[in-house]
């Protein structure tokens, strides 16, 4: 299951205008990280989907196997999965790991005879196996209500 988080028009933008495009992650990972900071999931979540369809675009255009793309695609499903997890959207958790995970194998299918790269996609894969077995354990129910009373 793919989740789109940007509309036609923006995910037209991103394929015509990719240099822009990488400009709009980093900015877009800032103010997700400060909004998770502040416990604002559901605006951290809008801005961290954002940035990791446009990676996920990106690696689409440039080829899966660009590493500074794989960073940033296992550092976004990580944080993003953990904000969807705040919001108990845990399905949509998992959705999104388990994307980032198939563009990672694509990534290593593309790096058998690149040892180093090969590598590097496999710590990428096991922090996002590792991210999954966190999310995993359950929150207790009056940590959630007192979450949601912060907003």
């Amino acid at each position: 299951m793919t989740i789109n988080f940007l509309c036609p028009i923006h995910r037209d933008w991103v394929y015509f205008h990719p240099q822009e495009a990488l400009t709009y992650i980093e900015e877009a990972q800032q103010q997700g990280e400060i909004l998770l900071e502040k416990q604002d999931w559901q605006e951290a979540t809008a801005f961290l989907g954002c940035a990791f369809e446009t990676t996920t675009i990106l690696m689409e255009l440039q080829g899966v196997g660009r590493s500074y793309m794989l960073s940033r695609l296992t550092s976004l499903a990580i944080l993003l999965a953990n904000s969807f997890n705040k919001l108990s959207a845990n399905y949509n958790s998992t959705a999104i790991l388990e994307q980032a995970k198939r563009l990672l194998h694509l990534a290593t299918d593309d790096s058998l005879d690149n040892k180093p790269k090969f590598a590097y996609i496999k710590e990428c894969l096991f922090a996002i196996s590792a991210s999954q077995g966190k999310s995993n354990q359950r929150v207790p129910l009056d940590q959630i209500a007192a979450s949601k009373q912060m907003h």
